[in-house]
């Protein structure tokens, strides 16, 4: 039996030892072969062959990649950054002929996943239940949009991921220095205001602790949509970080979860994205479920949600 050829793009990532965790006992039949543009990152030497190649913003990435897809005869090329979801978005709308062996989609939703100002425009224009997000921080803006939701808030680069460049704001002062920085957007807090609160009495009674976080329980959905345009897959579970090195993670059976997933999924796939969907949810103070961020890719819960038994990277396979 031929063996089906996966080429994992930026292969050190923990997206990437994720996936290769997730053939752990069966892969055969599976040619695992990676790129990295890190020479001596060890993640990626757990696949069966690994190319060294420039970064995703060289222009001499592309190239490199063709030749790699072509020598190689990959089935699937398989991004683990949300750069690269973006550029093979681009390449899949270029080179049609490369669209079933690339796992991405349509340029217009894959910036719609990657970019939040353009994730939120996407879900208000498909009535999608996004948390609220301004984009333009002018002063009448910034007043506005502090009126209407309060402090705290969080503001975060419009592109970003693992939380880098993310923070929770609660004054004008700190607010109009973050719309001070290219490309931020700020969205209503999801949780429990007075959380901060509690935490600054105690900073103000006992000093700063060296680890903290206010994430609160997080609601993670994956979609899977297919070449054809149908979902495969809708896997929901729940994720609370409770010390530093540690979090809970159970399946999160609510209908509300499974809800936003298939309606995502749906809505997604009619804009021409195929392939992983990542869909990261919070309740608001009544309870209700919110959307504050969209990833085109497999993702760090990945291998969680297959001890769970949701296995994401053989469903999108078999798609």
């Amino acid at each position: 039996m031929n063996s089906i050829r996966l080429l994992v793009l930026a292969a050190g990532t923990r997206v990437g030892q994720n996936i290769l965790a997730t053939f752990n006992g069966r892969r055969d039949n599976v040619a695992l072969i990676a790129t990295t543009s890190v020479a001596d990152e060890p993640g990626p030497f757990g696949y069966d062959t690994v190319y060294l190649i420039p970064e995703t913003a060289s222009p001499d990435f592309e190239a490199r990649l063709l030749e790699i897809v072509a020598r190689e005869d990959i089935d699937l090329v398989v991004p683990c950054r949300d750069d690269d979801v973006l550029m093979l978005a681009k390449l899949r709308e270029r080179i049609p002929d490369l669209a079933s062996r690339i796992l991405s989609g349509s340029v217009a939703a894959a910036r719609a996943i990657c970019d939040k100002a353009e994730g939120y425009a996407f879900s208000a224009r498909h009535d999608l239940p996004f948390a609220p997000t301004l984009v333009d921080g002018g002063p009448d803006e910034r007043a506005a949009f502090v009126r209407e939701h309060g402090f705290p808030l969080i503001v975060k680069p419009r592109r970003g991921y693992a939380s880098l460049g993310v923070y929770l704001v609660w004054n004008e002062r700190q607010l109009e220095n973050a719309f001070a920085r290219d490309g931020t957007v700020a969205q209503k807090w999801l949780g429990d205001p007075q959380v901060l609160a509690r935490f600054l009495d105690a900073v103000e009674r006992e000093g700063m602790p060296l680890f903290h976080t206010f994430q609160g329980q997080r609601h993670s959905i994956q979609v899977v949509v297919a070449p054809d345009g149908s979902m495969t897959d809708v896997m929901c579970i729940r994720l609370q970080s409770d010390r530093r090195r540690s979090k809970n993670v159970m399946a999160d059976p609510e209908p509300a979860a499974r809800e936003i997933g298939e309606r995502c999924g749906a809505t997604f796939s009619a804009a021409g994205w195929r392939g992983p969907l990542n869909i990261q949810c919070q309740k608001d103070g009544t309870g209700r479920l919110l959307i504050h961020e969209y990833n085109g890719r497999f993702t760090g819960a990945t291998m969680t949600r297959w001890h769970l038994g949701f296995d994401e990277v053989g469903t999108t396979i078999a798609a």
